[in-house]
């Protein structure tokens, strides 16, 4: 067993659960009188849910083999052509029996009448190392990403194309296009701590630089448009206060280049036995100046499942009424089977 020095273990024994609810309560302060909200990449509500696009220190990060996740978003169907977002993930929790952990996620995200198309293929690699007696982690983790983004000019309409009475699609739109769409490679990476003392408390937070090479994304060459890096700060956590009831706080803050989102709330989460096989959990969540939204999520078996509504509360309300959009979320994880040895006493058989 690794014994860590003085200097260490004070510093770890002062992550009591009152600590570290403290921690969260400050953090939420500090930011919301900072910061806007608004996002430039993928992103989810659920972002608890979408780990591997959250930050690929997350690789790995769970309790089993080998995890899959699924995710989709839809919004704004109440004002205009829906946005749709989409994004499918897997990841191991070791390699062969080492720190090392290794997943992929591919996302799809589709906006609007010209259908603008962003779909990426991200690889993600990371490591662990534990501090004591493993309760403490870190994980560090680089994702090299491939993006390829579309767009169809044949959805739009031009003003060359009303005959003065209508519009005519037959007519000409008198604009000449060079490119359809751009591909490039990127790269994010990030740092994660994690605490488990028992699977009803544990608290992951951690850092994320998405975009560290600013690639170019014009679709008519212009270096001066490129792809702002993105700094990501999170954390979330699960404590026991009865029972059978756990609370499931988190938080979420995302800069890019002039644009800033924050996402803050959290769950109760209900036992329906003593185990931590099934579960259920309701949950209120506010993204500053947009949004506040509701979340239903349940636990049965490896399954976990994940479903939110959003209330739209920004400028837009008036053409949204107030309207959203649905978001769900599925995770399941593998377990190798491991046997059980199970000591039987031979009792006589008396005839």
């Amino acid at each position: 067993m690794k014994v860590t020095t003085p200097p260490l273990n004070i510093f770890l024994n002062l992550f009591s659960s009152r600590t570290i609810v403290y921690l969260f309560l400050l953090t939420f302060y500090f930011q919301l009188s900072t910061f806007n909200c608004s996002a430039q990449d993928i992103h989810f509500s659920q972002f608890y849910n979408s780990p591997l696009n959250l930050n690929p220190a997350l690789t790995g990060s769970f309790a089993g083999d080998i995890r899959l996740v699924a995710n989709q978003r839809t919004q704004w169907s109440s004002v205009t052509t829906p946005y749709s977002t989409y994004g499918i993930s897997v990841d191991a929790n070791t390699i062969y029996n080492t720190p090392f952990h290794i997943g992929l996620g591919v996302y799809n995200d589709k906006a609007g009448d010209s259908e603008y198309s962003t779909l990426q293929l991200a690889p993600s690699f990371g490591y662990t190392y534990f501090i004591g007696d493993s309760t403490h982690s870190l994980t560090a983790g680089v994702q090299p990403t491939f993006t390829q983004r579309s767009i169809n000019y044949n959805r739009l309409k031009f003003d060359n194309q009303y005959n003065g009475v209508s519009y005519d699609e037959s007519l000409g739109n008198g604009e000449t296009f060079s490119n359809e769409g751009r591909q490039y490679l990127n790269v994010h990476g990030g740092i994660s701590w994690n605490y488990t003392l028992n699977l009803r408390k544990t608290v992951t937070a951690g850092v994320a630089l998405h975009n560290i090479f600013s690639p170019k994304q014009s679709f008519f060459n212009d270096d001066n448009i490129e792809l702002h890096k993105r700094f990501t700060i999170h954390a979330n956590g699960t404590f026991k206060v009865a029972n059978k009831i756990d609370v499931v706080p988190g938080i979420s803050v995302m800069t890019q280049h002039q644009f800033k989102e924050i996402i803050f709330g959290g769950s109760g989460k209900y036992h329906l036995n003593y185990g931590d096989y099934k579960a259920v959990y309701l949950g209120f969540w506010y993204r500053n100046s947009d949004a506040t939204y509701v979340t239903a999520e349940m636990d049965y078996g490896n399954f976990h499942f994940g479903v939110s509504y959003d209330i739209n509360l920004s400028s837009l309300k008036v053409a949204s009424r107030n309207r959203g959009g649905f978001e769900f979320s599925v995770i399941y994880i593998f377990e190798k089977f491991r046997p059980t040895i199970k000591r039987y006493k031979a009792c006589p058989n008396y005839i």
